[in-house]
């Protein structure tokens, strides 16, 4: 038998064979469970130099699951039970399975649509009493708690849920799969698939997102200035287009600032998918009346929501993808390509934009044969607009005031929430 070591990356740092060497002592019960100890102040007790004031530095939850948080309820949280979680420089807590509402506020009596939550769990350095979860707005520690006695441990955002089965099919009232009415079948609550934990969260930061699956999180709005040269996705701006001089290379660059990318056409179609269509003569689906002057703020129409939360995925701006073509057609343009033939633009188009600086030249066969796709519809599109809307029409420089953008992001790979029992499991294999 032998003890492996490995980083926190999980690459091996070698291996212990002779147990006798080793100055702990543990007794196994079952498979990836031990005994943890009680703090010797002494220190004279050799079982005891694994003690809670070394186990409370840890930066890892151990959990039976990634996912110790979820959605129960509109208005309801749950917390898995059997997470150990450490809190401060002493307290370490195993979780019951315990029910969390609008009653754990620090502050207020209600959760707000729009809002981004963070959930906290709490010591209040009394032996006898248990831990104390707080959900907050505050980013840092709840009201009345410091960042000693407390732990951020996940969050949600609180906006539109589409009512669907457990395949995301929409469901009208009467739970039938696009059944009449299924467009209106929307209510206020935490967004379920919004729902992060230190296990499970997009590698930025996770506000104002959901998980579409395959490892892959997208914003829930469309997004807006962050003032600080990076993009947000929240509730009731206006979202920034070619008005904000923005053209695809702008949203790369601030995407990149965010953490974040340019979702590709599978991943729109894939987070739009439940958003119904467009209407001419109305913005009770989408905004994308005919009439309608312009973008409006994010979140105004309340049935623009898809399976998995993500609203305005239909209407209000076309939305730039992380997709190039090159364009079947050519259009003619002799300022900035003299013939149709290969060559370099007789100026450059590249240095548009919200940044005027030189970035270089195109070499293509003729003006503007570059093409980025742009999906979802805009504000006057109409029927047109639709979960899977998509133009092949605009150069990757064009500042349009109808074209905005959507921020995806990866999964974070940690080792953060992973279960003992997968841990020995995973060591044993190897």
């Amino acid at each position: 038998m032998e003890l492996r070591v490995f980083d926190k990356t999980v690459q091996p740092l070698g291996a212990i064979d002779e147990l006798a060497s080793l100055l702990w002592h543990t007794k196994y019960f079952d498979v990836g469970t031990c005994r943890l100890l009680v703090d010797d102040v002494t220190k004279t007790d050799r079982r005891a130099l694994l003690n809670v004031n070394k186990m409370a530095t840890i930066s890892d939850i151990v959990a039976p699951t990634r996912e110790y948080l979820r959605a129960s309820g509109a208005d309801e949280l749950t917390v898995e039970s059997g997470c150990v979680i450490a809190v401060g420089g002493a307290g370490i807590f195993k979780t019951a399975e315990t029910k969390l509402t609008a009653a754990n506020l620090d502050t207020g009596a209600a959760f707000a649509v729009g809002s981004d939550y963070y959930v906290y769990i709490c010591d209040s350095r009394v032996d006898a009493q248990d831990e104390k979860y707080i959900i907050s707005l505050n980013s840092t520690y709840p009201s009345g708690w410091n960042a000693s006695n407390s732990r951020k441990i996940g969050g949600f955002h609180y906006g539109r849920c589409r009512k669907v089965d457990s395949n995301l099919q929409p469901l009208n009232g009467s739970s039938v799969i696009f059944g009449t009415g299924w467009e209106s079948a929307v209510s206020n609550g935490i967004v379920p698939r919004s729902v992060w934990t230190l296990g499970h969260r997009p590698k930025c930061s996770p506000e104002g997102m959901v998980y579409l699956g395959g490892g892959t999180w997208v914003d829930i709005y469309l997004n807006s200035d962050d003032g600080a040269k990076g993009l947000k996705s929240e509730y009731g701006c206006a979202p920034m287009t070619g008005t904000e001089s923005m053209n695809w290379y702008n949203f790369v660059e601030r995407l990149a600032k965010s953490g974040k990318r340019l979702p590709n056409y599978a991943e729109f179609c894939a987070y739009a998918f439940g958003s119904p269509a467009g209407l001419d003569n109305a913005n009770t689906n989408a905004w994308s009346a005919t009439s309608n002057t312009g973008r409006g703020v994010t979140g105004s129409v309340v049935n623009a929501v898809s399976s998995v939360g993500v609203v305005d995925a239909v209407g209000r701006v076309w939305e730039w993808l992380d997709e190039l073509i090159t364009r079947a057609e050519h259009a003619t343009n002799a300022d900035y390509h003299a013939s149709v033939a290969w060559g370099w633009d007789k100026k450059s188009p590249l240095n548009t934009g919200e940044k005027s600086y030189d970035v270089g030249n195109i070499y293509q066969y003729y003006a503007y044969s570059l093409a980025a796709l742009i999906a979802g519809g805009s504000w006057y599109d109409g029927a047109n607009c639709g979960a899977r809307a998509v133009n092949c029409n605009n150069y990757p420089w064009n500042v349009n005031t109808n074209i905005g953008a959507r921020g995806a992001c990866d999964l974070v790979r940690t080792l953060q929430a992973q279960s003992s029992t997968e841990y020995w499991q995973g060591l044993r294999k190897g």
